[in-house]
């Protein structure tokens, strides 16, 4: 499956999004003094780390298709 431009081009921007996302919750995890918010920003943090990873692996076999 080819994706087009445009497509390509709002996986780049989500990339973008993720990973800034994922660096904003594990800075508030950091600041949190509340245990279970720190590990709920955590949790957060996580999460945004997958789905950046999966878009990355999405792009790259893009790539080699």
């Amino acid at each position: 499956m080819t994706l087009t431009v445009k497509e390509l081009s709002a996986i780049e921007e989500q990339l973008g999004n993720e990973k800034l996302l994922a660096s904003k919750c594990r800075a508030y995890a950091q600041l949190c003094q509340d245990p279970e918010l720190r590990k709920k920003c955590e949790m957060l943090s996580g999460k945004h780390q997958a789905h950046y990873e999966s878009l990355r692996m999405m792009l790259g076999q893009e790539g080699t298709s």
